[in-house]
Parts: structure tokens; sequence; C-alpha cells
């Protein structure tokens, strides 16, 4: 009888940091025993497009997943911000797209949302005021305000 591992267990990580051109660098790494996928995009700090995006595929359940990658590159010129599900879903969808890029893209971009609002800031808090400011009505954590 052959055994087979039920349990399955992926981490997904993300960082944004910024390069010497002063840009945002976004970086995520998707990682189960399937899997080993790491994307790298370069945005600029203050509109957030996007500059240059590659992935690399270290381990994937088939050699034809790599065919992503030009998918992957269609988000260059992409702005992060309203309409971001629905581009993700048209540029890394289909039968060319993959799943896994869309996901990964999903959790990272809005992030650079963050980043760009509290680059400046003097603390956490001025950060979340900032962030109300500019998110409100985007979703239940920032609500629309009454005037």
């Amino acid at each position: 009888m052959v055994s087979r591992q039920l349990d399955f267990e992926r981490t997904v990580r993300y960082s944004i940091t910024r390069n010497g051109e002063g840009n945002f660098l976004l970086k995520a790494q998707l990682e189960d025993r399937l899997h080993d996928i790491e994307t790298v995009l370069i945005t600029t700090a203050d509109t957030l497009e996007i500059q240059s995006a590659t992935v690399a595929f270290k381990r994937s359940p088939s050699p034809f997943c790599a065919q992503a990658q030009q998918c992957f590159a269609r988000l260059v010129g992409v702005r992060i911000g309203k309409g971001l599900s629905t581009t993700l879903r048209e540029r890394l969808g289909g039968g060319e797209g993959c799943g896994n890029l869309r996901t990964m893209m999903l959790g990272l971009l809005p992030l650079a949302i963050n980043a760009r609002v509290s680059q400046d800031c003097e603390s956490d808090e001025h950060a979340l005021e900032l962030m109300q400011q500019q998110l409100e009505g985007t979703c239940a954590g920032f609500p629309p305000q009454s005037k």
C-alpha cells in the first residue's frame, strides 16, 4: 500500500522596502510542498505604477507553470489602486495565467498603498489617520465617515 502525505501547509511572505532610486521594491514568496514561487516588482513611490515585474518558479507541479511569466510581465504599467482585483484577474487569469500568482499579488500589492501612506509619518497613529482618509469606503476596516 502506498502511503500519502495528507497534510498540506503553505507559507506566503511579503516585504516592501525602498531601492536605491527611492522606488518601492515589493517581494512575495509562496512555498508549499509543490511550489516555490518568488516575485519581485518595482513601483514608483508616489503613483505606485509598476515599473518591472519578474517571477521565478523555483519549484512547480508542472514544467508549463513557468509560462505564466509572460502574463506576469503584463503588470508593468499598472497603477496599484482602485480596480486592482479586476486588473489582476484580467492580466493573470485564464489558461495562460496562474491562480497562485493572483493570490500572491492580491496580498502583496495593496500593502504598497500602506507603505506609501505611512512612509513619512511620525507615528503609527498618524499613519492610521492618513489611511482612514485615503482608504475610506474601500473595505470594512475603513467605512465611510458620516459628514
